[in-house]
């Protein structure tokens, strides 16, 4: 279920091309509330597990989230035969399997594509683009093997306690203090630690000095170590950088085109539900453009010409004259009558 940022659904926000059995909704903060956590439930969840429990029992794991934990879910949840399982705080990204094996790719896929749009320019991704981006992300990240490997790394399918306890911070032995030599940490430009990306220039002698102070030491001091996960870090960033712009380069092109032939229908607003599936919005759609639209004259009204205007003038002072004189008359016949 999607949830947009918004008052009312707006048909152009679904593609054609979405699964038919996706939900959306829309909330003005952009965050979930007690009523999309009972739709998603209704709606989503409890008829889709259906289909594959064939009637058996379905334990539905979540965090303690106020949403989740309303009188209208958990009637429902007994109602249906789901086990609801609530979470201890602060423990989700270690026993939630979504949190361990299925999430982690699905934002490094986002942030990849998303990346696209940047460097092609697009600063901002419409709600329709996005729906279609989401999709090949979905693709991408809930796959069989991270949802499987997402279980297993929760400790819950093979059960495993062990596996959870195991992956828990345990306090770091303390080092052996060793004495470090001062030969060449003074020749070290350390300011290149805390600064920006140095040029060439500066690059090239800092890992001279660097090289032989390596050479010199067997165990380097502390600020050479530093040193090393610094220049190694921006080497790696660098080197990823010129690979992805070689490869944007490559889609721009591709992606503004297809920017260009998106067609533009009937934009409606979709009132009366607060949850609608993709059949539904796409029927309302299809009715939408079927319904024939009263014809609008086009430009400005057309004005007659001199000739026409002046036969109309007189027209219309022919006809008062013949309404005057038979009035006359009238009054002529009537004063008449009177007087006999």
């Amino acid at each position: 279920m999607v949830i947009f940022k918004a008052q009312n659904t707006n048909s152009a926000w679904i593609p054609q091309n979405t699964p038919p059995d996706w939900r959306f909704s829309t909330s003005t903060s952009g965050w979930r509330s007690n009523n999309h956590g009972y739709e998603w439930l209704r709606k989503v969840f409890e008829p889709e597990s259906r289909k594959k429990s064939k009637n058996r029992p379905r334990l539905l794991i979540m965090d303690g989230h106020s949403s989740h934990i309303t009188g209208d879910m958990v009637a429902l949840c007994m109602e249906s035969g789901i086990d609801l399982l609530i979470l201890p705080p602060h423990c989700s990204h270690l026993l939630q399997p979504p949190d361990v094996g299925v999430y982690g790719p699905l934002k490094r896929y986002h942030a990849q594509e998303v990346d696209r749009y940047t460097r092609a320019g697009i600063q901002r991704i419409k709600r329709a683009d996005w729906v279609e981006l989401f999709q090949r992300i979905r693709e991408k990240a809930l796959t069989s093997q991270n949802i499987q490997s997402g279980w297993k790394g929760a400790g819950l399918i093979p059960f495993s306690p062990r596996r959870v306890l195991n992956s828990l911070p345990l306090p770091a032995p303390e080092p052996p203090c060793t004495p470090q030599t001062s030969t060449n940490i003074m020749d070290l430009d350390l300011s290149i630690l805390k600064s920006s990306p140095p040029d060439g220039t500066e690059l090239k002698h800092a890992n001279s000095v660097f090289n032989t102070a390596l050479a010199s030491n067997e165990s380097p001091a502390s600020p050479n170590r530093r040193y090393a996960k610094r220049m190694t870090q921006l080497g790696e960033s660098q080197n990823a950088e010129l690979t992805i712009l070689r490869k944007e380069l490559q889609e721009c092109k591709e992606l503004l085109q297809t920017r260009k032939k998106r067609t533009k229908g009937k934009r409606i607003k979709l009132h009366g539900e607060f949850v609608f599936s993709t059949e539904e919005v796409l029927k309302i759609v299809r009715e939408a453009e079927e319904k024939p639209n009263a014809k609008r004259p086009r430009g400005r009204p057309r004005k007659l010409p001199i000739e026409e205007v002046d036969k109309l003038e007189e027209d219309e002072e022919v006809e008062n004259s013949s309404i005057e004189s038979e009035l006359d008359l009238v009054d002529c016949v009537a004063r008449r009558t009177r007087s006999r």
